[in-house]
């Protein structure tokens, strides 16, 4: 019975996941769930804070923008921007299933003449004169590609599909980092250029994100496997983040430890998903409170550039960005909260940092910034398929420094993380409220 179960779950695994890309070619401007729009070339912004658009395990300070068209033979598309004020922009062309396939980001994008690249470190953050132009090519990225240039080929035959990222927006500024977003000119093969409706039409825009779920009955055979508590699987008493490499790895954590060896000893590629960002690399970690009251996190925080307070000028970090989110499971890829690494009270000169995350009943009293805890809510609906109790922990690292090798990035397993990241590894140990405020103020 273990065998065909364990048979059963394998089948289930292996069912194709529901497409991101619009494989049949649409009206221009479809838009079957009223995505909200920018212009007729834009969709978005798309956020954590949309029940419209959190899909994908979007950051909570993270907006983005997507576009889906078709470039005619012999046309050049152009975006036209300015560098935002804001920790990070990039640009990001994906294959089916939201696998990133080539990506521009803004340190990497060559500003217009008479303009700086405020990115850069030791250039002016306050810059007025902050363009740039970068061309999408309709084919896939070769091996030397050009500058300024997102290598955007099309998916089954049909249509490009690129997303546009803005992370942590200066304060005052809004969710665009104060600037706006690109702007789409076509040049056609016969030397006419087109902008706004004519654009689209002849691009045939549309705004048609269907998401890229796993069905519900998946992951219930996941939960359920043989031999494991469906009230907390895949979660373990000590909490583990796991690199993500694909997708196989994934449902592979569900089951027993030989066969998440065995199933990563034949799939032990790297293959983003959900709309991965190319300069990002994931963690995960699974959690159930049914280990306890509250979950505290501890680790050392990279050094990361500070920007929110609108600093004039670019620091060097070891990494670009980095956060933690909760979020639920794949059947909704919805994200609750976030931290990024301004909002994260740390503690001495090696950086160490205390995160509490729990029920918002369950809070403890000193998990406030002046006592040095970040607090980070659990989202009331767990996984959002069913346990309250349960769900996953995300982290993201973002760019790290040539010299920094303490990051996701240099993880080469699922399975040590803790040995390649040190203390920049996000320790947990299940707690109550009362032991955790038996810490006081400030926490010790």
């Amino acid at each position: 019975m273990a065998i065909r179960r364990l048979i059963f779950l394998i089948l289930l695994a292996l069912i194709p996941i529901q497409g991101t890309a619009t494989a049949a070619i649409s009206p221009t401007g479809y838009n079957p769930k009223d995505l909200p729009t920018a212009g007729c070339f834009w969709t978005g912004p798309s956020t954590a804070s949309n029940p419209k658009t959190n899909i994908a395990f979007p950051g909570t300070e993270i907006s983005y923008w997507g576009a889906k068209f078709r470039t005619p033979p012999g046309a050049v598309l152009t975006l036209n921007g300015r560098y935002p004020h804001a920790r990070y922009s990039s640009f990001n062309a994906y294959e089916d299933g939201g696998v990133s396939s080539s990506s521009l980001n803004d340190s990497d994008i060559k500003p217009l003449r008479g303009s700086i690249n405020p990115s850069r470190p030791g250039k002016n953050r306050r810059a007025k004169n902050r363009r740039y132009a970068i061309r999408v090519i309709g084919g896939a990225m070769p091996s030397s590609p050009a500058r300024n240039t997102l290598y955007a080929a099309p998916i089954e035959g049909a249509y490009q599909d690129i997303l546009y990222r803005v992370y942590v927006p200066d304060r005052r500024r809004n969710r665009s980092g104060g600037t706006g977003i690109p702007k789409p000119g076509l040049k056609l093969a016969d030397g006419r250029v087109l902008t706004g409706q004519a654009l689209c039409d002849e691009l045939n825009s549309t705004h048609d994100y269907p998401g890229n779920l796993i069905p519900n009955a998946v992951y219930q055979g996941l939960v359920n496997t043989a031999g494991k508590d469906p009230e907390t699987n895949p979660a373990l008493p000590e909490i583990t983040f796991r690199k993500f490499f694909n997708l196989k790895n994934v449902f592979a954590g569900y089951g027993s430890p030989e066969k998440q060896q065995e199933v990563w000893a034949a799939n032990p590629e790297e293959e983003g998903t959900q709309y991965n960002n190319n300069d990002a690399r994931y963690m995960t970690g699974a959690y159930s409170f049914k280990y306890g009251e509250v979950l505290a996190l501890r680790g050392r925080m990279p050094r990361t550039p500070k920007t929110r307070g609108g600093q004039k000028k670019t620091k060097r970090g070891q990494l670009v960005e980095w956060d933690l989110c909760g979020i639920q499971a794949l059947t909704t890829t919805e994200t609750y909260r976030c931290l990024f690494d301004e909002q994260v009270p740390l503690r001495g000169k090696r950086r160490k940092y205390v995160v509490a995350f729990a029920k918002a009943g369950m809070r403890p009293k000193n998990a406030k910034r002046k006592c040095g805890v970040a607090w980070l809510p659990a989202d009331p609906e767990g996984d959002g398929a069913g346990r309250p109790d349960a769900g996953v922990l995300l982290t993201r690292n973002v760019l790290p420094s040539k010299s920094f090798h303490r990051s996701i990035f240099d993880v080469s397993t699922p399975f040590d993380a803790r040995k390649t990241m040190g203390a920049y590894y996000p320790k947990g140990d299940y707690t109550n409220r009362k032991a955790f405020e038996s810490h006081g103020c400030p926490y010790r």
